[in-house]
Formats: structure tokens, C-alpha cells, sequence
């Protein structure tokens, strides 16, 4: 039995010594492929490190490019209402435009009317004036002739008291010659 025995110890030695060789075998293998997988963890993390910090710039961008669009869109609305208030008041003001040329045509009329109107009564003046001028030359003349009227009216009336005075004296000396007078 001792044969057995030392048989069944060799063959345990043995299981022993291929259990211990696989063990490292598989340690070995299994550290080779920790360390490659290990690797491959690490370029991937840097590649996801990479690709976060992309994306992460990425989305800074969108958001800087979605803030313009949204201050572009309140730029163009507000535009668009000054666009819209600038044609109102255009179309207003082209209303006022017109209306004040026809207000301007009129008074323009309105004004002609006028210088004709007075020409016409330049002209009337002139004619007054020139009628006056004659007035004034034919009162002068009458002015004149009551003058004139006046002293022989005057020498009339000293011509009548004279024969009055000549009468009287003739009648209270009815007898009396007429030398005397």
C-alpha cells in the first residue's frame, strides 16, 4: 500500500503542481488581459473625456447661437414694427403732403384772385386820383371864380349902396338938383 500511497502522493504532487501552474497560468493570463482591458479603459476614457469636452463646447455654441437667434428675432420684430410705424406715418404723411398741395393750389388761386383784384383797384385808384387832380384843378377854377364872384359881388353891393345912397339923397332932395348928389 505504501505504493498506493506514494502513487496517489505523486499524483497529488502533480495536481498540485498543474492546479499551481494553471493558477499562475490564469493569473498570468488573466493580468494580461486586466492590463489590456485596463488600456483600452483608458484611451476610451480619454476619448470620452475628448468627446464631453466637446460636446460640452458644443452646447456652449448651440446656447451662444441659440441667445443671437433669439436676440435676432426680437431685433427683427422690433424692426419689423418700426417698419411698420415708419409706412404708416409715411402713407400719413403722403395724406398731409396732399392736402396741403391742394390747400397750396387753392391759396395759390386764392392769390392771384387777389393781385388781380388788386391791380383792378390800383387801377381804380389811379383813375380817382387822376379824377381827383382834375377835381382839385376845377375847385381851384370854381374857388377862382367865387373869388372872382365875390369881389364883383362886393363891387355890385357897393354899386347899390352907392345908387341907394344916391336914391336917398335924390328923394330927400326931390326938389334939389341932381349935381348935388
Amino acid at each position: 500500500m505504501a505504493y498506493i500511497t506514494r502513487n496517489a502522493n505523486i499524483l497529488l504532487l502533480f495536481l498540485i503542481l498543474i492546479s499551481a501552474a494553471a493558477l499562475v497560468a490564469a493569473t498570468v493570463f488573466f493580468q494580461e488581459n486586466f492590463d489590456r482591458i485596463n488600456e483600452a479603459y483608458s484611451i476610451k476614457l480619454g476619448q470620452l473625456s475628448l468627446v464631453t469636452t466637446d460636446l460640452e463646447e458644443k452646447q456652449t455654441a448651440l446656447e451662444t447661437i441659440k441667445n443671437e437667434l433669439v436676440l435676432k428675432a426680437a431685433r427683427e420684430e422690433e424692426f419689423t414694427q418700426q417698419y411698420t410705424e415708419v409706412r404708416e406715418e409715411k402713407t400719413q404723411l403722403e395724406g398731409e403732403k396732399e392736402q396741403l398741395t391742394i390747400v397750396k393750389q387753392s391759396l395759390e388761386t386764392e392769390l392771384a384772385d387777389t393781385e388781380a383784384t388788386l391791380q383792378s383797384t390800383r387801377n381804380t385808384l389811379e383813375a380817382f386820383k387822376g379824377e381827383n387832380e382834375i377835381l382839385k384843378v376845377d375847385l381851384a377854377q370854381s374857388q377862382g371864380d367865387v373869388s372872382r364872384l365875390k369881389d364883383d359881388k362886393d363891387d355890385l353891393e357897393d354899386q347899390v349902396t352907392q345908387k341907394d345912397s344916391k336914391i336917398s339923397c335924390l328923394q330927400s332932395s326931390a326938389d334939389a338938383d341932381e349935381g348935388s348928389c
